[in-house]
């Protein structure tokens, strides 16, 4: 599977725990209630999952949007 935003989209709002209609690319991760610490570990999860790579929550602590995100298991998959 491609790892796309539009692939990603649904395995996103799960992790944000709000309707995939909410998300954007453009989705705040950085400030919003949503990305909690349950949220991060889901999302390494998932990045293991796609990339076979692990990262930290710290990792994902720098990320200020969903396509921050997106671009960071794009990245990893292709290295």
């Amino acid at each position: 599977m491609k790892l796309s935003f539009e692939n990603l989209k649904n395995e996103i709002a799960e992790i944000l725990d709000i309707n995939s209609d909410e998300v954007h690319t453009d989705t705040a991760l950085t400030g919003s209630d949503h990305w909690d610490s349950f949220a991060m570990l889901s999302a390494v999860a998932l990045v293991t999952q796609y990339t076979e790579k692990q990262v930290s929550l710290g990792d994902l602590s720098n990320l200020a949007t969903v396509n921050d995100f997106v671009s960071l298991l794009q990245n990893l998959k292709e290295s």
